[in-house]
């Protein structure tokens, strides 16, 4: 599947959704929803490759900056290097494990800065035997008991700050993630996961200056997968921003890449 995106628009929004509408074979209100949306901004899935590229050229003949990728080539942040036990140097990165990882901070291309969103639906059915007076009335007896079906309902929602690490030589990108690291290898540990997260995020943009930092992604929305978990008498529904930021995150870099960032 190919995916076109703008990453930068150079136009106001309507007169860019007029024309837009145009190549997608939609109306002007519904191209308008997907630029509306914040940057980058996916207008298209395909899996006509000569139709991508033919929507890119136009996107880019209007002055905007877009971009284009195979969506087999965005890897997902479960598969990227965890800096869970990381050491920062003043040349690079190097984690614990695996052993001997290492990232030269000259070789960082772009720290984006963005937030996973989770949210789940719980519910737990419960079955419960009591003794019912009107029942055993009704059947003289012969039934004295009746089962009181319940369903009770819970939410939680979390959300946790990542930032990716893309690399100038196209090495598989790094992930640092609010939760789940160990910060001892800091300068200075603080009290809690965030202020470690943030100092950590700070001096790596201080020693990677060659880098370019972007933290749109922080409130940019993303699109949430759903899956359904659970059987018998608990069921769960979790809906994730995870893929769709990763997806973002990809875009973004191959946008820094391209060198027209601003």
């Amino acid at each position: 599947m190919y995916v076109v995106a703008l990453a930068e628009l150079r136009a106001p929004v309507d007169a860019e959704a007029a024309a837009l509408a145009t190549d997608l074979g939609v109306t002007a209100y519904e191209a308008r929803l997907l630029l509306v949306a914040g940057m980058p901004s996916v207008v298209k899935t395909t899996p006509d490759k000569a139709l991508a590229l033919d929507l890119l050229a136009r996107l880019r003949a209007r002055g905007h900056g877009a971009v284009a990728c195979d969506a087999s080539a965005v890897v997902a942040s479960t598969a990227m290097v965890a800096m869970q036990r990381l050491a920062i140097g003043p040349d690079g990165v190097t984690l614990a494990e695996p052993p001997d990882a290492r990232l030269p901070f000259d070789d960082v291309l772009a720290l984006v800065s963005a937030v996973h969103r989770q949210h789940a639906d719980t519910t737990t059915t419960s079955r419960e035997t009591k003794f019912s007076m009107q029942r055993a009335l009704l059947t003289g007896g012969v039934a004295l008991t009746k089962t009181v079906t319940k369903e009770t309902r819970s939410a939680s929602d979390d959300r946790a700050g990542v930032l990716y690490v893309f690399r100038r030589s196209g090495q598989t990108p790094w992930i640092l993630r609010e939760h789940g690291t160990a910060w001892t290898g800091l300068p200075v540990l603080a009290a809690t996961e965030s202020e470690n997260y943030r100092a950590a995020v700070a001096l790596l943009r201080e020693r990677a200056p060659g880098a370019t930092f972007d933290d749109r992604l922080v409130t940019r929305k993303a699109p949430e997968r759903t899956a359904l978990s659970g059987s018998g008498s608990q069921k769960t529904v979790r809906s994730s921003t995870e893929a769709g930021v990763d997806l973002l995150a990809h875009l973004l870099a191959l946008w820094i890449a391209r060198g027209a960032y601003r």
